[in-house]
């Protein structure tokens, strides 16, 4: 079987609904271990094709995508010195996560920011871990419906070729 190519670009405000659904098939398909129904569903919840629009409409926020083919499969953002999203959905092909993760901190080098902060679920700490990602602490982060969701907060210092004067850090958290 060929894994197809997986290429990554920026997303647009076409991408919100299938950003909407890997999001919601990404925590579903794998939070089923870490995570009860009621606690996914409302972190499920927040990521509607609206909220990817406003969050693509916010010059803050850079997000990408994973294709394979013609389906969108995963999406990352960086917002400041912040990995805030990294989602890939359960029948993406083997690495797609990695790339993103990759595209990511390349361009986080690109604006110079020296580190990255991440909030990670449960499910998501080993994968952070075996890249570099070193833990902080635990913390929770609260949603909507009086759910609290289990996170671990994730710190990873970003080495460039050369450094650069006005380097930007990941806030200690």
């Amino acid at each position: 079987m060929t894994v197809p190519e997986t290429t990554i670009r920026p997303a647009g405000p076409d991408d919100a609904s299938a950003m909407a659904r890997v999001f919601a098939a990404a925590i579903e398909g794998k939070a089923r271990d870490s995570y009860g129904p009621r606690e996914r569903a409302a972190w499920a919840g927040r990521g509607t094709p609206q909220r990817f629009r406003a969050m693509l409409a916010d010059e803050r926020n850079h997000l990408i995508v994973a294709v394979q083919e013609t389906r969108l499969m995963g999406l990352a953002g960086l917002t400041g010195c912040e990995l805030s999203l990294l989602y890939t959905s359960p029948d993406a092909g083997p690495g797609t996560g990695t790339k993103l993760l990759a595209a990511v901190e390349e361009l986080a080098r690109a604006q110079g920011i020296g580190g990255l902060g991440l909030t990670s679920s449960r499910n998501a700490v080993p994968f952070y871990l075996r890249r570099g990602y070193a833990v902080v602490r635990l913390a929770v982060r609260p949603l909507p419906g009086g759910v609290a969701l289990p996170v671990c907060l994730m710190v990873k210092p970003l080495v460039s070729e050369r450094p650069t004067a006005g380097t930007r850090h990941a806030p200690n958290t």
